[in-house]
Protein backbone atom coordinates (compact mmCIF):
# COMPACT_ATOMS: atom_id res chain seq x y z
CA UNK A 1 0.00 0.00 0.00
CA UNK A 2 1.23 3.52 -0.85
CA UNK A 3 0.23 6.27 1.61
CA UNK A 4 -0.86 9.20 -0.55
CA UNK A 5 -0.12 11.77 2.17
CA UNK A 6 3.60 10.99 1.85
CA UNK A 7 3.96 11.45 -1.91
CA UNK A 8 3.99 14.43 -4.25
CA UNK A 9 1.12 15.71 -6.36
CA UNK A 10 2.93 14.39 -9.44
CA UNK A 11 3.18 10.91 -7.93
CA UNK A 12 -0.49 10.96 -6.91
CA UNK A 13 -1.33 11.73 -10.52
CA UNK A 14 0.99 8.97 -11.74
CA UNK A 15 -0.53 6.50 -9.27
CA UNK A 16 -3.96 7.27 -10.67
CA UNK A 17 -2.75 6.78 -14.23
CA UNK A 18 -1.01 3.52 -13.33
CA UNK A 19 -4.13 2.27 -11.56
CA UNK A 20 -6.16 2.89 -14.72
CA UNK A 21 -3.46 1.22 -16.78
CA UNK A 22 -3.49 -1.96 -14.70
CA UNK A 23 -7.29 -2.04 -14.59
CA UNK A 24 -7.07 -3.02 -18.26
CA UNK A 25 -3.64 -4.64 -18.25
CA UNK A 26 -4.59 -7.52 -20.56
CA UNK A 27 -5.63 -5.08 -23.28
CA UNK A 28 -2.62 -2.86 -22.65
CA UNK A 29 -0.28 -5.81 -23.13
CA UNK A 30 -2.11 -6.87 -26.27
CA UNK A 31 -1.71 -3.32 -27.61
CA UNK A 32 1.98 -3.23 -26.68
CA UNK A 33 1.49 -0.18 -24.46
CA UNK A 34 4.10 0.41 -21.78
CA UNK A 35 5.53 3.34 -19.85
CA UNK A 36 8.54 5.64 -19.96
CA UNK A 37 8.86 7.38 -16.60
CA UNK A 38 11.44 10.14 -16.16
CA UNK A 39 12.79 11.94 -13.09
CA UNK A 40 12.48 8.95 -10.77
CA UNK A 41 15.14 9.11 -8.08
CA UNK A 42 15.86 6.04 -5.98
CA UNK A 43 12.93 6.47 -3.59
CA UNK A 44 10.45 7.38 -6.30
CA UNK A 45 11.64 4.53 -8.52
CA UNK A 46 11.27 2.09 -5.61
CA UNK A 47 7.66 3.16 -5.03
CA UNK A 48 6.78 2.96 -8.71
CA UNK A 49 8.51 -0.37 -9.21
CA UNK A 50 6.84 -1.94 -6.17
CA UNK A 51 3.41 -0.85 -7.38
CA UNK A 52 4.07 -2.17 -10.89
CA UNK A 53 5.46 -5.52 -9.73
CA UNK A 54 2.60 -6.05 -7.26
CA UNK A 55 0.08 -5.54 -10.06
CA UNK A 56 1.93 -7.78 -12.48
CA UNK A 57 2.27 -10.52 -9.87
CA UNK A 58 -1.52 -10.57 -9.59
CA UNK A 59 -1.75 -11.49 -13.28
CA UNK A 60 0.65 -14.42 -13.19
CA UNK A 61 0.74 -16.85 -14.95
CA UNK A 62 -1.41 -15.19 -17.59
CA UNK A 63 1.12 -12.40 -18.14
CA UNK A 64 4.84 -13.07 -17.96
CA UNK A 65 7.20 -10.32 -16.92
CA UNK A 66 10.89 -9.71 -16.48
CA UNK A 67 12.08 -7.26 -13.83
CA UNK A 68 15.63 -5.96 -14.26
CA UNK A 69 17.21 -3.30 -12.02
CA UNK A 70 19.68 -1.21 -14.00
CA UNK A 71 22.66 -2.65 -12.11
CA UNK A 72 21.71 -6.14 -13.31
CA UNK A 73 21.12 -4.89 -16.83
CA UNK A 74 24.53 -3.20 -16.91
CA UNK A 75 26.18 -6.43 -15.75
CA UNK A 76 24.33 -8.42 -18.41
CA UNK A 77 25.42 -5.90 -21.03
CA UNK A 78 29.04 -6.15 -19.91
CA UNK A 79 29.02 -9.94 -19.95
CA UNK A 80 27.31 -10.14 -23.34
CA UNK A 81 29.04 -7.30 -25.17
CA UNK A 82 32.48 -7.25 -23.56
CA UNK A 83 33.52 -10.29 -21.55
CA UNK A 84 32.00 -13.10 -23.61
CA UNK A 85 33.06 -11.47 -26.87
CA UNK A 86 36.71 -11.92 -25.84
CA UNK A 87 36.46 -15.68 -25.48
CA UNK A 88 38.58 -17.58 -28.00
CA UNK A 89 36.97 -20.47 -29.88
CA UNK A 90 37.69 -23.79 -28.19
CA UNK A 91 41.04 -25.27 -29.09
CA UNK A 92 42.58 -22.13 -30.60
CA UNK A 93 44.64 -21.09 -27.59
CA UNK A 94 48.17 -22.34 -27.28
CA UNK A 95 47.82 -22.68 -23.51
CA UNK A 96 50.51 -22.10 -20.86
CA UNK A 97 53.98 -23.55 -21.38
CA UNK A 98 55.80 -25.57 -18.71
CA UNK A 99 58.91 -23.77 -17.42
CA UNK A 100 62.29 -25.45 -17.99
CA UNK A 101 63.21 -28.16 -15.49
CA UNK A 102 59.64 -28.98 -14.41
CA UNK A 103 57.59 -32.08 -14.89
CA UNK A 104 55.66 -31.22 -18.02
CA UNK A 105 53.04 -33.89 -17.32
CA UNK A 106 52.24 -32.48 -13.87
CA UNK A 107 52.28 -28.95 -15.21
CA UNK A 108 49.91 -29.88 -18.01
CA UNK A 109 47.50 -31.57 -15.60
CA UNK A 110 47.41 -28.56 -13.27
CA UNK A 111 46.98 -26.18 -16.16
CA UNK A 112 44.25 -28.37 -17.58
CA UNK A 113 42.31 -28.38 -14.31
CA UNK A 114 42.59 -24.61 -14.03
CA UNK A 115 41.49 -24.14 -17.63
CA UNK A 116 38.57 -26.55 -17.19
CA UNK A 117 37.39 -24.74 -14.06
CA UNK A 118 37.62 -21.35 -15.76
CA UNK A 119 35.80 -22.68 -18.82
CA UNK A 120 33.03 -24.11 -16.65
CA UNK A 121 32.59 -20.83 -14.77
CA UNK A 122 32.54 -18.88 -18.01
CA UNK A 123 30.03 -21.28 -19.52
CA UNK A 124 27.71 -20.86 -16.53
CA UNK A 125 28.02 -17.07 -16.68
CA UNK A 126 27.35 -17.15 -20.40
CA UNK A 127 24.23 -19.28 -20.03
CA UNK A 128 22.87 -17.05 -17.25
CA UNK A 129 23.51 -13.95 -19.37
CA UNK A 130 21.87 -15.46 -22.44
CA UNK A 131 18.84 -16.61 -20.45
CA UNK A 132 18.34 -13.13 -19.00
CA UNK A 133 18.85 -11.51 -22.40
CA UNK A 134 16.18 -13.80 -23.84
CA UNK A 135 13.75 -12.98 -21.02
CA UNK A 136 14.29 -9.24 -21.48
CA UNK A 137 13.46 -9.48 -25.17
CA UNK A 138 10.53 -11.90 -25.11
CA UNK A 139 8.66 -11.63 -21.79
CA UNK A 140 5.18 -10.13 -22.10
CA UNK A 141 6.28 -7.13 -20.02
CA UNK A 142 9.80 -5.84 -19.34
CA UNK A 143 10.24 -3.70 -16.22
CA UNK A 144 13.58 -1.87 -16.34
CA UNK A 145 14.19 0.35 -13.32
CA UNK A 146 16.97 2.91 -13.02
CA UNK A 147 17.98 3.39 -16.67
CA UNK A 148 21.20 5.42 -16.61
CA UNK A 149 23.60 4.35 -19.38
CA UNK A 150 27.25 5.15 -18.74
CA UNK A 151 28.96 2.97 -21.37
CA UNK A 152 28.58 2.30 -25.07
CA UNK A 153 27.94 -1.42 -24.56
CA UNK A 154 24.96 -0.59 -22.29
CA UNK A 155 23.41 1.62 -24.97
CA UNK A 156 23.96 -1.06 -27.63
CA UNK A 157 22.57 -3.80 -25.41
CA UNK A 158 19.36 -1.91 -24.61
CA UNK A 159 19.02 -0.99 -28.27
CA UNK A 160 19.05 -4.70 -29.11
CA UNK A 161 16.43 -5.42 -26.46
CA UNK A 162 13.96 -2.70 -27.46
CA UNK A 163 14.39 -3.44 -31.16
CA UNK A 164 12.92 -6.90 -30.63
CA UNK A 165 10.23 -5.67 -28.26
CA UNK A 166 9.05 -2.92 -30.59
CA UNK A 167 8.97 -5.34 -33.53
CA UNK A 168 6.85 -7.82 -31.53
CA UNK A 169 4.67 -5.11 -29.92
CA UNK A 170 5.72 -6.13 -26.42
CA UNK A 171 5.32 -3.42 -23.76
CA UNK A 172 8.20 -2.14 -21.66
CA UNK A 173 7.95 -0.17 -18.44
CA UNK A 174 11.15 1.87 -18.21
CA UNK A 175 11.94 4.02 -15.18
CA UNK A 176 14.89 6.43 -15.22
CA UNK A 177 16.30 8.98 -12.78
CA UNK A 178 17.09 11.26 -15.72
CA UNK A 179 15.08 14.06 -17.23
CA UNK A 180 14.51 13.63 -20.99
CA UNK A 181 17.38 15.92 -21.99
CA UNK A 182 19.71 14.23 -19.50
CA UNK A 183 18.95 10.77 -20.83
CA UNK A 184 19.42 11.96 -24.40
CA UNK A 185 22.80 13.43 -23.41
CA UNK A 186 23.82 10.14 -21.79
CA UNK A 187 22.97 8.33 -25.04
CA UNK A 188 24.61 10.67 -27.54
CA UNK A 189 27.87 10.68 -25.55
CA UNK A 190 28.61 7.30 -27.14
CA UNK A 191 29.22 6.31 -30.76
CA UNK A 192 25.91 5.40 -32.37
CA UNK A 193 24.05 6.66 -29.33
CA UNK A 194 22.20 9.38 -31.21
CA UNK A 195 20.48 6.81 -33.45
CA UNK A 196 19.83 4.51 -30.49
CA UNK A 197 18.22 7.40 -28.60
CA UNK A 198 15.93 8.21 -31.51
CA UNK A 199 14.87 4.56 -31.76
CA UNK A 200 14.18 4.32 -28.02
CA UNK A 201 12.35 7.61 -27.60
CA UNK A 202 10.38 7.49 -30.85
CA UNK A 203 9.43 3.86 -30.22
CA UNK A 204 8.28 4.53 -26.67
CA UNK A 205 6.51 7.76 -27.65
CA UNK A 206 4.59 5.97 -30.38
CA UNK A 207 3.56 2.98 -28.28
CA UNK A 208 3.60 3.94 -24.62
CA UNK A 209 2.60 6.42 -21.94
CA UNK A 210 5.07 9.08 -20.81
CA UNK A 211 5.43 10.51 -17.31
CA UNK A 212 7.80 13.27 -16.20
Amino acid sequence: MILLDSVSVQDRDLLGRLTQYFAAIDQRVQDGQGWLIFNADRQRAARITKFVLDRLTERRPFISYCFVPWRDFALNAYMSKVELSKVEPAGTGAGPQAPPGTDEGSQDQASGRTADRAATELDIAGRVSRDQFYAMRYSDVLVLSGLAPAHRHEVEHLDGVVEVRFARRLPSIIVTPCAPHELMRAYVAHQGGDQAWVRLYDGMYASSLIAL
